[in-house]
């Protein structure tokens, strides 16, 4: 038998009827917001990703020669593909709002929450610089994780990567894209070797420990101002935390509420230019949820069009994991589907019939097609996942009527077909 590769997964119909819900939840909610469809393609060049999303991405990424003797990678994000998109037409109006739900590929250890395959959610507003922008991209994630049943269970971590360049640049470091990767490792790493890499960067212990004590303060979103005057009071970043305070402002306004301001939120891909976040679990048990930013410099990059852009992703493997810890992995019943039992071999040819008509009015249904206890029939309508069974006998076919039993309670009724919905 030739099993799977490693750090992919496989879904059977349990997990693909709730997985079906959880993509439809995302465009529900994107749709919400004003945002619309694209789609891309899963193998684009390697150049797309090459210097835009840094040497760690770029060694993980399921890449090739290809007949054509190109260099071809799986993509291992959207935004690249996205912004190529946004490119290659210049007649749209802007701001444009996009979303999608590709899948992407990384060649990385497989753990929890982390495959070699998974499915992203990705929304992204092109043409847009402003704080409502940055708000609604970050309403839109804390609003589909609302929609799955997550409110109250995760918070929205907020940074500013400018704010973040600005005091690298005061401590004096020597090379600031080094230094924030070191930044964006600081809950992975201890405190001692936090600081001996810091230390290096800055070329001053003292600073390293400013800033160490700094990354630890995590404070409410709307004390932004307050917590960076605390460590550096010499510093005015005033103009930057106005555009985060607004946002807070707007997101507050909408309900939500689950907003803190944390230095050690960075991001470690190269193009982020302004504001930066992420979704966790409020008990800090997983990676994270979603994560994105503001990055006005990979449209010129990538299309040698400068525009203003931001976006997140959320991929679904962390998701499945809260959603399952918090009991909400359940297949949704918004929907019926019934399973037609014919108790005779005479009854068969009216189930059939049965099941034609119901399709037709739009109910989701199949039929046993060979003739079994009721019992072993019962047990065949919830292996595979019916809501409900349609049992048929000779006395249903002269009455016009049919027994229908709900599979969860095991109550059942008589129904006209016409009431079967």
């Amino acid at each position: 038998m030739i099993e799977k590769i490693k750090g992919f997964r496989d879904f059977y119909p349990e997990d693909m009827l709730v997985r079906e819900n959880l993509f439809g939840t995302m465009r529900k909610c994107a749709r919400l917001f004003g945002f619309l469809p694209i789609d891309y393609p899963s193998l684009e060049l390697l150049d797309l990703f090459r210097t835009k999303s840094g040497d760690e991405l770029l060694s993980q990424t399921y890449s090739f020669t290809d007949k054509g003797k190109r260099e071809v990678t799986l993509i291992p994000e959207a935004t690249p593909s996205t912004v190529r998109l946004m490119g290659s037409r210049k007649d749209l109006p802007r701001p444009v709002k996009w979303y999608s739900i590709p899948k992407l590929w990384r060649y990385e250890e497989p753990q929890s929450g982390r495959t070699r395959e998974h499915s992203q959610f990705n929304a992204d507003i092109f043409g847009d610089s402003s704080p409502e922008a940055d708000a609604e991209i970050i309403g839109l994630a804390c609003e589909t994780l609302e929609s799955l049943g997550l409110k109250g269970s995760f918070e929205v971590r907020i940074n500013h990567r400018q704010i973040m360049e600005k005091i690298m640049n005061m401590l004096g470091t020597k090379d600031l894209v080094a230094g924030l990767n070191i930044i964006d490792r600081y809950r992975k790493e201890t405190r001692e070797n936090m600081l001996e890499e810091l230390t290096q960067n800055l070329g001053s212990s003292k600073n390293a420990g400013l800033l160490i004590e700094f990354l630890s303060d995590k404070s409410k979103a709307s004390e932004i101002a307050k917590t960076i005057h605390k460590h550096f009071p010499s510093l005015d970043l005033s103009e930057l935390v106005k555009g985060i305070d607004e946002t807070i402002r707007i997101l507050e306004s909408w309900g939500y509420s689950n907003l803190v301001f944390d230095p050690a939120t960075v991001r470690g891909l190269t193009y982020y230019t302004g504001i930066v976040f992420e979704g966790f679990d409020i008990n800090g048990k997983y990676r994270s949820i979603f994560g994105g930013g503001r990055y006005d410099n990979l449209t010129g990059l990538i299309s040698g069009q400068d525009m203003a852009a931001v976006g997140f992703g959320m991929g679904d493997a962390v998701l499945e994991n809260l959603l399952r810890e918090k009991e909400l992995w359940v297949i949704p019943r918004e929907r019926s589907r019934y399973l037609i039992i014919p108790m005779k071999e005479e009854t068969r040819k009216y189930a059939l019939e049965l099941a034609g008509s119901l399709r037709k009015s739009g109910v989701d249904c199949s039929t046993m097609n060979n003739v079994k206890s009721l019992s072993n029939s019962l047990k065949s309508a919830s292996s595979g996942l019916y809501t409900h069974a349609i049992i048929v006998g000779p006395k249903e076919m002269e009455t016009g009527k049919v027994t229908v039993r709900d599979l969860s309670s095991g109550n059942q009724e008589e129904k006209r077909m016409d009431e079967i919905h």
